[in-house]
């Protein structure tokens, strides 16, 4: 099965989980949101995050590689962007973006590992 497939698949439950925890919240606080469109939000910033895939362009000699780890082969998928991932997870509009990639990051280092 494909990567890129196996990432998008396991994308699904995060997405509800933060589309939970945001209509939680925000009952917590008496906010009145629109569901649906919470859940297009969410659903649009955690897809976009598979995104710091487009960094595969960068690496040498090849685009793709199929046993390659990823991790600290490319420029986003590298140890030292982690800080900025988590700190851009507590800037509350983009969490769900910074969320998905550290899920991304850890479906890739499964893939170094096994």
């Amino acid at each position: 099965m494909p990567n890129w497939l196996i990432h998008a698949g396991v994308m699904i439950p995060v997405a509800w989980m933060l589309w939970k925890m945001e209509l939680a919240a925000a009952d917590k606080e008496g906010r009145v949101l629109d569901a649906t469109a919470e859940l297009k939000r969410v659903c649009l910033l955690l897809y976009s995050s598979l995104l710091i895939d487009v960094d595969h362009l960068l690496s040498w000699p090849e685009v793709y590689v199929p046993n390659r780890c990823s991790i600290n082969t490319h420029p986003l998928h590298s140890w030292y962007m982690a800080p900025l991932y988590f700190g851009g997870s507590l800037w509350a509009p983009a969490q769900p973006f910074f969320i998905g990639v550290f899920v991304h990051l850890l479906l890739d280092l499964i893939d170094c590992v096994i």
